[in-house]
């Protein structure tokens, strides 16, 4: 697919762009040619190539039907290292979360939330990564939090309804866990409702976050016997979400 950020629809595409370089020496796209195409806000189309010169591919973009809607989960995550970050962020928009809130931990490097990959919202393109992947423009918004109360305080304050509908707030911990988490029993979410999944950084969580997080109401769930990487447990629940929602 062929991502084209608003706005960009209606523009000449310039050869010095590398989607350029994709679609004449990767596609062998030329004049009269259709390509994939999907534009950031849920309009996915093709694209078709009307002349290229020195300068530019010149097209129109035909729209055909909206995407999908990304899928009411919302992951609050330990800041990770910005490389495993990177890799993380592409996958989790492949995999079409709505919403990831990057919090700082107290046993976690404050570096990593001042890196250039999220002070300067690097990682813009990688979630086009991701989304091109997937087929789908849709991209899932990013914020980040110095610490995990302003971010729980974050997402309370957006979405106020959490607390009340139960069984959305779910914290995967492999020592406090009272179940398995594939075999909890997740109610329907919404974008009003989304599921929230939380997950530490490398080191985990303190016992002051643990008990921020029971004080917001959630739940302590396993991935299984065995100790999983940051990014390992992040796809593993969001594809059990998934499945359990009946997402995929």
């Amino acid at each position: 697919m062929l991502f084209l950020d608003n706005g960009e629809d209606s523009l000449p595409l310039p050869l010095s762009d590398p989607r350029a370089g994709h679609i004449i020496n990767i596609l062998k796209k030329g004049p009269g040619d259709r390509v994939f195409a999907g534009l950031a806000n849920g309009s996915l189309g093709f694209i078709k190539i009307q002349a290229i010169d020195n300068k530019y591919i010149h097209f129109f973009y035909e729209h055909e039907k909206e995407a999908a809607e990304l899928n009411p989960i919302i992951l609050l995550l330990g800041m990770p290292r910005p490389i495993q970050a990177k890799r993380m962020l592409k996958e989790l928009t492949s995999l079409g979360i709505m919403e990831l809130v990057l919090s700082g931990t107290e046993l976690g490097e404050k570096s990593y939330l001042e890196s250039n990959f999220i002070a300067k919202a690097e990682y813009r393109s990688t979630l086009i990564e991701g989304a091109v992947q997937a087929g789908n423009p849709r991209l899932p918004s990013v914020e980040k939090a110095w610490t995990l109360k302003k971010a729980l305080t974050r997402i309370e304050e957006k979405y106020p309804l959490l607390k009340e509908a139960g069984g959305q707030l779910w914290a995967m911990d492999p020592y406090r866990a009272k179940s398995r988490f594939g075999s909890a029993c997740l109610p329907e979410a919404s974008w009003r409702n989304p599921l929230v999944l939380a997950i530490g950084s490398e080191r985990g969580w303190t016992e002051s976050e643990i008990g921020s997080l029971e004080a917001c109401g959630f739940s302590f769930a396993s991935l299984g016997t065995r100790i999983l990487k940051t990014e390992t447990a992040a796809i593993a629940a969001v594809s059990i979400a998934l499945a359990s929602l009946g997402l995929v």
